[in-house]
């Protein structure tokens, strides 16, 4: 019995330990699988209660387990393997070697995490717990919170702020972020593994807006779903507006997606709710995202009706270029489309690109009876802006539209009432030091008057001319090597060659009097340009009738610059020489018929005509100054600077130049008279005979200042100078060898600044020689110029033809800072803004107002008298004024008005209201007078947000109204 009790103790002792030695080696290897993170085990529901309920309690004792009450770090690198032990500090400790192979399912990272209060290790449950401003990094994620746990069974990491009794609101709130993107939370759950999380209020800033929803479930894509949300583009903690949804996708990086939405002002939610919504996040190296553009609507009165405009699609090519394509229709028919592009290559260049078509229908049922009223409108606009490098750059500035096109498609009043435009294409190269090469086609248009009958910009001007040059600049052969001083080294000379193709709308008056001419031509003379110019259609149908008045012109001239010297110690002389000279692409042919008339035919043969002149110029200036002895006025100074020309052109007309034909005809005296016909330039518009001449050209110059004492005693000088009037001039030229009207026009012209703000431009231009009506005229006539003089005829000293002042001032506070930027509509404060926004502002200043200046005003005064001849005078008087004035930090009036006292009606006025709501601009602008029957009155206004991507949420409201019948 004894010996059966005894191996009954043995048996049960040996099972003990085995089991004993079980139990150890189970505990060993699940520390060992879980203090490296490997396991995909997952923790059960009570040891989740017993985490819950361990962050509870230590939330309300607020102890340190650890004992240490320091900031402690650990942590933990996957792929380790072997037998581990457990350590006070809740770290593990390897016993074995490193094996070579690793789990598919370790972390590709460290995990790494700190604490400020403690950590805690629970070594049942494989968590730890980290308190007090606690931070975790793996990878590129990091997050930082009041409380963090880690579950190394779970792969898990749960995050949560603590609630402050002292402030009565939570604390150390959950911040997440991976990679660049951050993400505010109130609760967070992620897993390392398969980087999907679980989010209680999130708050994140994508593009120019941010979202804010309550639930939140990440992806491992970084796809967000979000319930009921909001997504708004004011940063404040309690938004001006939101976009409120149940559902909202927020595609990683990319877009936001939204279910059924509707917009929210203030707190008042607006009844209408839209089915979805897709909200692109501008990339950071494109030029935003492809998108469609949303019309407007509403009605215009014009007799085009109710209108959808500028809806259409925007396509986000690259980074370097963009598309938009718009279009517009209107009730009655008409219609637009619109094709603009933006481009740019860094320190290369920068442009857009604009083209408008518009096809315009009346709604009146007569003009549709008689076929009438539909026109077609176009606008070409491009800019090519280089950046200085190389030897050649190229640059465009193209602004071509049709006549009425300001007219019938601007809303903006400055374009509105521009009744001209130019374009130009250029381009330049150098060659070395010396050689230079050009090439442009230019573009100019006038408009033209309204009609009154159809109020209609007609008459249009329209001029397309290319242009080429080459050049070498001027050298100094006596110099070469470098000059010594001596007088003859200074003689420079160069060569510019340059040709001139136009092609003009504006067909030149033809006078084939035979008072002008001097006998009478056979050939067959289009009768509508006599006396006149001929104004046709810019189109292919009057192609030829423009072409045969357009005619290719090369010029080239020897610019020559001769050493100059002095006499009298104050005289400088100035010695000139020139060469220059024509090639042609046609030459005429006259001859003389047997009925005594002369007959002009048209060659095509190129020719050269050349010419040469040589002169002298001489110059001084001398100075009187009158003392006052003041108060603080000292003296008043007077320069005076002439200057005295003459030039000198041989006589041309030889049969040895071959550059005019002589002509023998009979006079209506029955005597022979001599004729020299040129025969490149025609007759009948104007040219020159070719005869020789001696001018002389004068002008006299003078300018007035006065010297005061300064005011403050602590002033580095002692005087200061002040402009009283910086310059006043008159000039002419006397042609010594002209056989009538010897004396040129004299002209008068005057600027100055008087005192800091007033500026002053005059100028006047006076014909010293009397006219003469003509008998058979009797309404007005500008006559016939005489070889008279003005005062020897009783017309007096002589008669003027034109004269022009303006006066101009500007007032401003001296606090304001003009050289501040503060952009309101569609930007951010100038301390975000980049070096392309900066460039775009000032290109574009129109666009922006400037809330830092509080006020300013502009006052100008135009005066204008034309009176040719005997004619009657004409008169341009009208007053301008301009400015702004905020009434408050985000209120802003500004005024754009005038008066014309020749017609005795305010001039086109515009009162314009800007106010800042923060994340919105709301602007509301007005014309009252609309300065002539054919621009209607009008006023818009406009509430839209500033972001960059919500552009097209506004609301806008115009009316444009006739004095017409009814409103």
């Amino acid at each position: 019995m004894l010996e059966l009790k005894r191996k009954a103790i043995i048996i049960s002792s040996v099972v003990v330990a085995f089991l004993l030695f079980s139990t150890v080696a189970c505990v060993q290897q699940r520390s060992k699988g879980s203090g490296k993170n490997k396991s995909k085990q997952k923790v059960s529901t009570s040891a989740k209660q017993s985490a819950d309920s361990l962050l509870t309690a230590k939330q309300q004792s607020r102890t340190d387990t650890s004992g240490t009450g320091k900031s402690r770090t650990s942590q933990l690198k996957p792929g380790v393997k072997g037998d581990t032990t457990l350590t006070n500090n809740g770290l593990t400790s390897d016993s074995t070697a490193v094996d070579s192979l690793s789990n598919p399912d370790d972390l590709q990272n460290t995990v790494q995490y700190t604490a400020e209060d403690s950590t805690i290790m629970d070594a049942v449950l494989k968590q730890v717990h980290l308190y007090g401003n606690a931070e975790v990094n793996y990878g590129t994620i990091n997050l930082k919170a009041s409380y963090i746990r880690l579950n190394w069974v779970t792969n898990e990491v749960y995050a949560i702020g603590t609630y402050d009794s002292t402030a009565k609101k939570m604390a150390g709130e959950p911040i997440f972020q991976d990679g660049g993107e951050t993400y505010n939370t109130k609760e967070i759950r992620y897993n390392f593994k398969s980087r999907k999380a679980l989010i209680q209020g999130i708050v994140t800033q994508e593009g120019d807006g941010n979202i804010r929803g309550e639930k939140v479930k990440k992806d491992a894509d970084g796809n967000f779903y979000i319930r009921h949300s909001i997504y708004t583009t004011c940063n404040l903690t309690h938004p001006h507006y939101f976009i409120n949804a149940p559902k909202i996708k927020m595609v990683n990086k990319k877009q936001v997606i939204s279910g059924p939405f509707n917009l929210v002002i203030s707190d008042v939610p607006l009844p209408i709710a839209l089915p979805f919504g897709f909200f692109p996040f501008p990339k950071k190296k494109e030029s935003g995202t492809s998108g469609v553009i949303f019309p407007t609507y509403g009605e215009e009165p014009n007799g085009r009706g109710f209108y959808l405009r500028d809806g259409g699609y925007y396509f986000a090519i690259s980074e370097y270029v963009n598309a938009k394509v718009t279009g517009q229709i209107y009730s009655t028919g008409s219609w637009g489309v619109g094709l603009s592009s933006a481009y740019i290559k860094r320190y290369q260049y920068s442009g857009n690109f604009a083209f408008r078509f518009n096809r315009n229908k009346s709604a009146d049922e007569i003009d549709k009876l008689v076929g009438r009223g539909i026109t077609n409108d176009f606008s070409l606009v491009w800019s090519h802006a280089p950046r200085a490098r190389g030897n050649s750059t190229f640059s465009a500035n193209v602004n071509v539209s049709s006549n009425s096109y300001n007219q019938q498609q601007e809303t903006n009043n400055q374009r509105y009432i521009s009744n001209v435009a130019s374009s130009s294409v250029q381009y330049n190269r150098t060659f070395g030091q010396y050689m230079r090469a050009a090439a442009s086609l230019r573009v100019n248009q006038n408009f033209g008057q309204i009609s009154p009958t159809t109020q209609k910009r007609e008459g249009g001007k329209t001029n397309v001319s290319s242009d080429f040059s080459f050049g070498v600049n001027q050298i100094a052969p006596f110099a070469l090597k470098g000059g010594r001083g001596r007088w003859y080294e200074s003689f420079r000379l160069g060569l510019d060659f340059s040709g001139n193709y136009t092609l003009t709308n504006s067909l030149n008056a033809i006078d084939t009097s035979y008072s002008s001419l001097g006998f009478e031509i056979s050939n067959a003379i289009d009768t509508t340009r006599l006396n006149t110019v001929k104004v046709v259609p810019f189109n292919v149908g009057n192609l030829p009738d423009m072409l045969k008045d357009a005619q290719f012109t090369g010029r080239y001239s020897l610019p020559i610059s001769l050493p100059n010297f002095k006499v009298l110690r104050f005289v400088n002389i100035t010695p000139s020489l020139s060469l220059q000279g024509e090639v042609f692409t046609k030459q005429y042919n006259y001859t003389v018929d047997k009925e005594n008339k002369v007959r002009i035919d048209t060659l095509k043969q190129a020719g050269t005509e050349y010419s040469y002149n040589f002169g002298a110029g001489m110059n001084t200036r001398f100075y009187g100054t009158f003392f006052v002895r003041g108060k603080r006025l000292e003296a008043i100074r007077h320069t005076v600077i002439p200057s005295l020309s003459f030039t000198y052109t041989p006589d041309f007309t030889g049969d040895a130049f071959g550059f005019y034909q002589k002509l023998t005809v009979v006079d209506r005296k029955g005597e022979n008279k001599e004729l020299s016909l040129s025969r490149f330039r025609g007759v009948g518009s104007g040219v020159t005979n070719g005869r020789a001449s001696s001018v002389v050209s004068f002008s006299l110059n003078n300018s007035f200042e006065m010297k005061l004492k300064t005011k403050s005693d602590t002033a580095a000088t002692q005087f200061e100078k002040v402009s009283l009037l910086d310059n006043l001039s008159l000039g002419g030229s006397y042609n010594l060898m002209a056989d009538s009207l010897n004396l040129s026009n004299i002209t008068v012209n005057a600027n100055a600044r008087i005192g800091k703000n007033l500026n002053l431009n005059f100028n006047m231009n006076l014909d010293p020689y009397a006219y003469q009506a003509n008998p058979n005229i009797l309404s007005n006539q500008v006559g016939t110029k005489i070889n008279r003089y003005a005062i020897a005829a009783g017309q007096g000293i002589a008669n003027l033809q034109n004269l022009g002042f303006t006066i101009g001032t500007s007032f401003a506070p001296k606090t304001a800072d003009k050289t501040k930027t503060a952009p309101t509509p569609g930007t951010t404060t100038t301390s975000t803004v980049t070096q392309e926004q900066r460039e775009f502002i000032a290109q574009n200043p129109e666009m922006y107002v400037d809330f830092n200046i509080p006020w300013n005003v502009s006052l100008n005064y135009n005066f204008g008298l034309t009176k040719p001849g005997l004619s009657k005078a004409q008169l341009i008087q009208a007053v301008q004024a301009t400015g702004d004035l905020s009434l408050s930090k985000n209120f802003k009036i500004s005024i754009n008005t005038g008066f014309d006292f020749t017609a005795f009606s305010p001039t086109i006025t515009s009162l314009t209201l800007y106010r800042d709501l923060h994340c919105w601009d709301m602007s509301f602008s007005w014309t009252p007078f609309a300065g002539n029957a054919a621009r209607v009155s009008n006023y818009s206004f406009t509430l839209k947000v500033k972001s960059a991507i919500l552009q097209d949420l506004k609301v806008t409201r115009r009316r444009s109204f006739y004095d017409r019948a009814a409103y």
